[in-house]
């Protein structure tokens, strides 16, 4: 070897004893990512976000169980927006590979932002992979209240009677200048059990049963061939020439005495038990068997409206009717002058509604007062009825509109501001001198929240609603808010056109439970 090359020699032997220990030293210090994914790769904010990795141990050390992984999410200035950790949830020896799921929410703000992901072991903070980049955008809609905001709240009436307050202390707060008086309820009131007629020649919800039905025993007017006996039913379906049909069928599956009709099929039930029927709006939340199925006093009539369709009507005393509101729009734990209130609400609702025209006087659902026949009723229930039979609300000696809703958010609201329009600005409801808005601290219902909803998303909902605003929105612009805070009339901004909506139009587009909403994000 010449002398020249003897400096070379020296020098690349000194260059890699610099490289060469790097490589360990670098890997004893390292929690390696070797393959990962993150679902989706464009999260709305708020939205969940999954992370599924493999992770290598290239430290000297085993990782325990208990050593917590940190996820971070930091602003486009670097900053932690939010931050959560939670245990490694196994032992990894060095050299190991593990498989790591992270789920967690992304923060609930538009913009830019990075998420880390770190293992705290011993004195170490390692950093597994790099930062993920996010563009969050998106719709949140995060609110108080539930229901129109007019009137009554039953969520404020429990509070109320909570702190003492009797029904007609109640009643005087959220009817400003009412009085309460005496009325004939001796009638009788017709209830639509479902929103609009139903088709037979539809194929029916295999949810509420294998076909619509009336359990026998029952009496029907003019028919003596469809009394049936206990354990066979009252079934329907549509006849050859189009029209509904009634027939009895035996308990193994035959048909007997089938009757086409098209005047209204009048139906008594043979007990105090009531007709029980799977003909109804809706089965709530309970989806156990015999669910599908309500119980209702009075008489049932069955109204043909036009080839197979037709519309379920019970038609009962006004009392008895109310009987089946009270349990079914406010718990009978809530105390009793809250039950009396609703029961007082209630009746003026129904007695001012009754006209004797039509084929119905109230449906038995949301567009009205929910009502489930005898199947919810309850003693405290039927007492409070029963207590305040014949009572109800009156402004200058007339029955007043006698609106209420689950929560009023904390705030009530006046009625020029509930039921309105608008047309590139506020059409307002009329003004009712005795439903004005109030604070009513004492309504403890819990906020809510709906979304989030991707760009993508809302503009699809828009478009569900005939609302074609581009493929993506842009904004929501809130151009007018009621006195209580709810939210009037709304700017929507797509990507190729602008309209402007009214806050209930908006709250019934997106689902909203008020429009006592703040609207976050954006496109």
């Amino acid at each position: 070897m010449s002398r020249r090359q003897i400096p070379r020699l020296i020098a690349l032997i000194a260059l890699l004893g610099w490289i060469l220990p790097a490589t360990p030293a670098s890997a004893a210090t390292t929690a390696t990512l070797v393959t990962g994914t993150v679902i989706p790769h464009n999260p709305p904010m708020d939205g969940v976000v999954r992370l599924d990795l493999q992770v290598r141990n290239d430290t000297a050390s085993a990782w325990a169980s208990r050593d917590l992984v940190h996820l971070t999410w930091m602003g486009r200035d670097g900053k932690p927006v939010t931050a959560d950790a939670r245990p490694l949830g196994q032992a990894v020896a060095p050299n190991a590979t593990m498989t790591l799921t992270l789920v967690t929410l992304a923060p609930t703000a538009v913009g830019d932002f990075t998420l880390t992901v770190e293992l705290q072991t011993g004195s170490s903070r390692l950093q597994i992979g790099d930062p993920t980049r996010f563009h969050l955008s998106g719709f949140l809609f995060k609110g108080r209240g539930n229901g129109h905001g007019l009137g009554m709240s039953q969520w404020g009436a429990r509070g109320r009677a909570g702190a003492g307050d009797d029904y007609k202390k109640i009643l005087a707060a959220y009817y400003e200048n009412s009085r309460i008086d005496s009325r004939d309820t001796s009638g009788m009131v017709r209830i639509a059990l479902t929103h609009g007629p139903i088709d037979l020649a539809r194929p029916w919800p295999r949810l509420f049963g294998p076909m619509p039905f009336v359990a026998e025993p029952v009496t029907v007017d003019g028919y003596p061939q469809l009394s049936g006996a206990a354990g066979e039913l009252l079934g329907f379906d549509t006849s050859a020439g189009g029209l509904p049909e009634a027939f009895v069928q035996s308990s193994d599956g035959i048909h007997r005495a089938t009757v086409a009709f098209n005047r209204p099929l009048v139906i008594h039930g043979a007990g105090a038990a009531g007709i029980r029927t799977n003909i109804l709006q809706t089965m709530g939340g309970d989806f156990r068997t015999g669910a599908e199925q309500w119980r209702y006093s009075g008489e049932l009539r069955l109204i043909p409206k036009g080839g197979a369709t037709v519309l379920p009507v019970n038609v009962l005393p006004i009392e008895d009717y109310l009987k089946g509101v009270v349990p079914a729009e406010m718990p009978p734990y809530w105390g009793v002058e809250a039950l009396k209130a609703q029961a007082i609400a209630a009746r003026t609702y129904a007695m001012h509604k009754i006209s004797g025209g039509g084929d119905f006087d109230l449906e038995g659902n949301q567009f009205d007062q929910a009502y489930s026949g005898l199947t919810e009723q309850v003693k405290a229930s039927s007492d409070a009825v029963d207590a305040t039979k014949g009572q109800v609300l009156t402004y200058n000696g007339q029955l007043l509109s006698a609106l209420y809703m689950a929560s009023g958010g904390g705030h009530t609201e006046n009625s020029e501001y509930g039921f309105i329009h608008w047309n590139h600005g506020l059409k307002p409801a009329v003004n009712l001198p005795y439903l004005r808005g109030i604070a009513d601290p004492l309504d403890r219902a819990p906020s809510w929240q709906v979304g989030p909803f991707s760009a993508t998303d809302a503009a699809q909902i828009l478009r569900n609603n005939d609302e074609d605003l581009g493929d993506r929105l842009v904004g929501i612009d809130i151009l007018q808010k009621g006195p209580s805070g709810r939210v009037l009339g709304v700017r929507l901004r797509g990507s190729s056109k602008t309209d402007e909506v009214s806050g209930p139009v908006l709250r019934s587009w997106f689902g909203l439970p008020d429009t006592l909403v703040e609207i976050v994000g954006g496109g």
